[in-house]
């Protein structure tokens, strides 16, 4: 079974050497213009991993930046790029896509699955695919050489969905035979909100952004950055997030409980988000970004947090705490993310109610 990994960072070679580990056939594939990326990669003969997926070098069977060789006879093709990267992956690999593949984005944000479903649709639309996303990536990781990946975090129990989603129990049956750790979710709206990143990381970022820009020397970003202060914020902002998944008949988990529930296993315990933060071993030395300009921001607030407060537009749900962060974002980074980011127009459901932007992810519109 040939699995392909698309990316050159974190993610991507984590996945590409986890999956070896496990004795997969892996592909690694990156875009041409991000070549230097996998350089090291072809240079090594492998991607040096070690952390609690395994240790050793795992020797990638393909290396490349042609998506005609990466794609052919793919089972499972992952997209593992920051959001802001998804519309390039799809140019590449949309056509070279063969019938029956799965293509899974991981993570896929909110909306991932359903801006690549349209794209497929314009160019492609008589070709018989399985489009899915995961909530979040399986790992917690960092590279810690050009070659090599510390794959610090292994989560537990993360919710995979279809587009639509009468095709879910098709394409988790497929990947828990490679990862047990997936779980079948509702559909892409569920893990679409569940991706603890949106909720997190900009908190993070922009409650910390002094010492973010001034800092001269390494700091810890979950350590020291998510203060209780900061995290209280953030758990105003999860009640807001609560709110939405609630009203599309989701279970209304908590961004705690879903922490719990990744890593509890390695250690995270508490009762309050700064109890499970400080005395996680997963998230014990994780350094902080040196600058604005950081996917913590790039990714998680116009493709997290845009689309969840524009969902709550649509729904009724105000989002006090949520809109902003985002509008603090805007003023800091010099950008329009209201603008820039994945609204629900965007993602096709404009003018919905629940009822209708469920049916229209499962399937039944």
């Amino acid at each position: 079974m040939k699995l392909t990994v698309g990316g050159g960072g974190n993610t991507a070679f984590a996945l590409a050497a986890a999956l070896k580990l496990r004795g997969r056939a892996v592909a690694l594939f990156e875009a041409p213009e991000f070549a230097a990326s996998i350089q090291p990669v072809l240079d090594a003969g492998g991607i040096h991993v070690h952390g609690v997926a395994g240790d050793g070098l795992a020797q990638i069977d393909l290396v490349t930046t042609d998506p005609v060789e990466a794609i052919r006879d793919a089972v499972v093709v992952f997209i593992c790029v920051p959001a802001y990267a998804h519309q390039r992956m799809f140019d590449l690999i949309v056509p070279h896509l063969q019938e029956g593949q799965i293509v899974l984005l991981m993570p896929g944000n909110a909306g991932g699955a359903l801006e690549f479903a349209r794209v497929l649709k314009q160019t492609r639309p008589r070709i018989d695919l399985f489009i899915a996303e995961a909530s979040s990536c399986l790992f917690a990781c960092r590279k810690d050489r050009p070659d090599g990946i510390w794959i610090r975090g292994l989560k537990q129990q993360v919710p995979v969905a279809a587009f639509p989603a009468k095709n879910t129990a098709t394409v988790v049956d497929v990947l828990q035979k490679i990862f047990p750790e997936f779980s079948a979710a509702s559909h892409v709206l569920e893990t679409g909100l569940t991706n603890t990143n949106h909720m997190v990381h900009p908190c993070g970022m922009l409650l910390n952004i002094g010492h973010i820009e001034q800092a001269k020397e390494d700091w810890l970003f979950f350590r020291i950055g998510l203060a209780p202060a900061a995290c209280r914020v953030m758990e105003v902002m999860d009640r807001e997030r609560v709110q939405i998944v609630a009203e599309l008949g989701l279970p209304p988990v908590t961004l705690l409980e879903w922490m719990l529930r990744f890593y509890a296993h390695q250690g995270m315990k508490g009762a309050t988000l700064y109890e499970a933060f400080s005395t996680s071993p997963v998230f014990a030395v994780s350094k902080a970004p040196r600058g604005i300009e950081h996917r913590y921001m790039t990714e998680d607030i116009p493709y997290g947090l845009v689309p969840i407060a524009s969902l709550g537009r649509e729904l009724g749900i105000k989002t006090p705490a949520i809109d902003t962060m985002i509008s603090l974002a805007s003023l800091e980074g010099g950008r329009d993310w209201w603008a820039e980011g994945r609204t629900a127009q965007k993602m096709g459901l404009a003018g919905m109610s629940a009822k209708q932007m469920i049916e229209f992810v499962i399937g039944h519109r």
